[in-house]
């Protein structure tokens, strides 16, 4: 666990570079964008301003062909003289420059500085304003677009980042669960099969009292029970995940049920020593429940207070309804969970703490099995802690039924 940090903190590092990077490209394709649209709306102006000129000069044009075109009516010669002759109606030019100039119209008085008279000032030329308002409206549709694009980019890359490094990161941190839970069912195992081999071999080759068999039967009886409920944990936590745990559910009254395991378990840790304290409501609460898997997961929820808590002891366990569910709240007052790790007490292999300066024996199933026993009951079970050395509580959550006699 001590070299998760670095590998963490460089994978962040990493991360958030290739996310800076990434942002600046896409802010660079978006400037270009800007950039390019600009320059497309300049030479769609200057493409508007020029038909302008155009139109002009196709006016310019066309009156002085009429007038060179008109013959002087005293002149038998058919001679052209330069003077004006009865010009076409401006509706008749109107018309004209807008079939070939359909942006361009014509005004009484100009409207902007850009505004062409007419070659007999009887109007001005002008641009209307709709295809400008258009060319503008073009390129802000088109630098938002190219904005929306290149953020959709950046949100669908740097989530596609955010899943692998997530994915990594679990990887990871379950390969160095898996590892540590290696070395702690060594160490489980190991354990208690060496103080049996040590009471074995003193038993067969010392002379010993009555009260000193007794008293290493006893310890041989705790060390097979050690090795009994590790055994059995990791069994049931195999038929767990293949989903072949098998569920004998009954109608089950909590209160008589509940004070009978937790006595029980009491006594399996020396009576007294889990400083336990019953807190039930004096209302019936039944659950439909399979009684030795649920035992199960009150008895490793007692075995983590009493692991997990230095003497004198405080275990509350707490039975009380919450509508249509019964609430049972084991709580200590021991070592307690820090905020970052309750999200995933529940997880397998996970355990609290360094695995290299770790005290408490354990494998990190424990609450897996809680969580997945609880849930084949249809219920709920969540861990809260105020905090380091301020102890923790575990509330499982099962749905309540009805007293069978009242059904």
């Amino acid at each position: 666990m001590a070299n998760r940090a670095p590998t963490f903190s460089i994978q962040r590092i990493i991360f958030l570079a290739v996310s800076l990077v990434l942002c600046v490209q896409v802010g660079w394709w978006i400037n270009v964008q800007i950039r390019e649209s600009g320059r497309l709306l300049q030479a769609r102006s200057e493409a508007l301003n020029a038909s302008l000129a155009e139109a002009w000069q196709m006016d310019s044009l066309h009156i002085l062909a009429f007038i060179a075109a008109s013959p002087d009516p005293s002149s038998r010669t058919g001679s052209v003289q330069g003077r004006f002759a009865t010009l076409p109606s401006l509706e008749q030019r109107r018309v004209a420059i807008h079939r070939r100039f359909p942006h361009v119209v014509l005004v009484p008085s100009p409207l902007t500085a850009q505004d062409l008279a007419l070659l007999d000032g009887a109007a001005f030329l002008t641009l209307r304003p709709e295809p400008m308002i258009e060319l503008r409206n073009q390129r802000w549709h088109s630098v938002f677009r190219a904005a929306s694009e290149g953020a959709f980019m950046v949100v669908a890359v740097l989530s596609g980042f955010v899943l692998l490094y997530r994915k990594l990161a679990e990887e990871l941190d379950l390969k160095l669960r898996q590892r540590n839970f290696t070395s702690a069912v060594t160490h489980e195992l190991k354990t208690p099969i060496a103080s049996l081999r040590v009471w074995t071999e003193t038993l067969f080759t010392r002379t010993l009292s009555d009260e000193q068999r007794l008293r290493i039967r006893d310890l041989m009886e705790k060390d097979l029970a050690r090795l009994n409920e590790l055994v059995g944990n990791l069994l049931d936590v195999a038929r767990a995940e293949s989903g072949s745990l098998v569920l004998h559910m009954a109608p089950l009254d909590l209160a008589p049920w509940l004070r009978a395991v937790c006595e029980a378990m009491d006594l399996r840790l020396e009576s007294g020593t889990l400083g336990l304290q019953l807190e039930f409501t004096s209302e019936p609460l039944w659950v439909n429940a399979d009684p030795k898997a649920l035992g199960i997961v009150i008895e490793n929820l007692l075995s983590n207070a009493f692991k997990y808590a230095a003497e004198p002891r405080q275990t509350t366990v707490t039975l009380d309804g919450d509508g249509d569910d019964v609430l049972i709240v084991v709580s200590d007052l021991g070592h307690g969970i820090a905020p970052k790790d309750l999200p995933r007490v529940f997880h397998r292999f996970f355990r609290v703490g360094d695995e290299m300066t770790r005290l408490v024996a354990g494998t990190g199933l424990g609450l897996f099995l809680v969580k997945e026993i609880v849930t084949r009951h249809g219920g709920d079970v969540s861990a809260t802690s105020r905090g380091l050395g301020l102890g923790s509580a575990f509330t499982v959550r099962l749905p309540r039924i009805p007293r069978p006699e009242d059904a």
